[in-house]
């Protein structure tokens, strides 16, 4: 048993040894500005400069980036790829006389690129890696928290409005219910409150997407950000353009019911897209819950979310017009083009702001 122990061990230790290891680069980055090499802040950029030395860089190098990005040599074009591009460095900078220059480009600026070094079966040697900023960690622990206060003083405040906004069985229910015993006028204080807490919510959720997914999404180039305040200033900022979209998403289905003789259904409309933006938001936080607790990191896994959330939207949509087919009694084709006019283009193009 002793023998059997030792091999077992030193199997393990063989393997742990044969792992190759990274280190990540980024703390080396410097950018050209105001004729002088200064280490990279995170300001934006379109190139970002590093130094090997056959000293420190020996291995394998990863320039990694869903984007294009171009890597100039000395000053020389060298490389213009997409995804990955691995460089031997032992033989670059032994053809450079052990020292070289690396010029990675992109455009609009630099944003989602990685570099790593990887030493495989050897020890690394030592590098000085800064501390990763947790800033945006710290930010999605306070607004979380601020979210759940909010939820918590919206249910005191009115329980039976609560249970209504999450009520699945009446956002996928065809039968006629009565919107106007619990939900009341659109305009009301009580529901103000829910349009900005959903506001906040899906700015939340966005926001985290955008973070986790940045070389997915292009829009998220617009909502980096770099340290706590920022993002808090980010998110309000982020939930003022929700609500907004909100309301001109009030005013879409006012003005074409008008046009289409639906006068009578703009309440109805109006919070079945509400509740489905508040049960489909508390569902895409518990999945990004989930997220964290299996510390997921894929990019794809977290831009995923927003194709999922655009389905069941879509599903909803051929909800919505089942309701209104036996609410109304209009023609299909009527009703059909009204819900092109007041659902279908407005999600469309929404869709191809955040997904392209």
């Amino acid at each position: 048993m002793r023998y059997l122990f030792v091999l077992v061990f030193s199997m393990l230790a063989g393997f742990a040894h044969g792992q190759p290891h990274e280190v990540d680069l980024r703390n080396q980055w410097q950018v050209y500005q105001a004729g002088q090499y200064l280490p990279f802040t995170k300001q934006r950029a379109q190139s970002i400069h590093l130094n090997l030395t056959s000293k420190e860089h020996y291995g394998l190098l990863q320039v990694i980036d869903r984007h294009e990005f171009t890597v100039f040599v000395d000053g020389q074009l060298a490389w213009r790829q997409a995804d990955t591009l691995t460089i031997n460095t032992d033989s670059l900078l032994r053809v450079k006389g052990g020292r070289v220059q690396l010029s990675i480009s992109q455009e609009p600026f630099v944003f989602s690129l990685q570099t790593k070094l990887v030493f495989p079966n050897q020890q690394a040697p030592e590098i000085n890696l800064l501390r990763p900023s947790g800033h945006f960690s710290n930010f999605v622990i306070l607004a979380t928290f601020f979210m759940l206060l909010f939820s918590v003083a919206l249910f005191r405040a009115n329980p039976q409005l609560t249970f209504d906004y999450l009520n699945v069985i009446k956002l996928v229910s065809l039968q006629e219910r009565d919107e106007a015993s619990v939900t009341g006028r659109i305009g009301a204080s009580h529901n103000l409150l829910y349009f900005a807490f959903v506001s906040f919510g899906f700015a939340l959720l966005l926001l985290i997407l955008f973070h986790y997914s940045v070389d997915r999404i292009a829009l998220s180039t617009y909502f980096i950000t770099h340290t706590t305040a920022g993002a808090f200033a980010t998110w309000l900022l982020l939930s003022v353009v929700v609500f907004a979209v909100l309301m001109f998403k009030l005013l879409l289905i006012f003005i074409f019911s008008q046009l289409f003789g639906l006068r009578d259904t703009v309440r109805f409309q109006f919070f079945h897209f509400v509740r489905l933006l508040f049960i489909s938001g508390v569902g895409l936080g518990v999945i990004l819950v989930l997220y964290f607790i299996f510390k997921t990191s894929s990019t794809s896994a977290f831009a995923s979310l927003l194709l999922i959330a655009s389905i069941f939207i879509i599903i909803s949509v051929g909800i919505l017009f089942l309701k209104l087919l036996g609410r109304t009694g209009l023609p299909v084709f009527h009703l059909f083009s009204y819900l092109c006019a007041s659902e279908i283009i407005p999600l469309i193009i929404l869709g191809k702001v955040l997904l392209f």
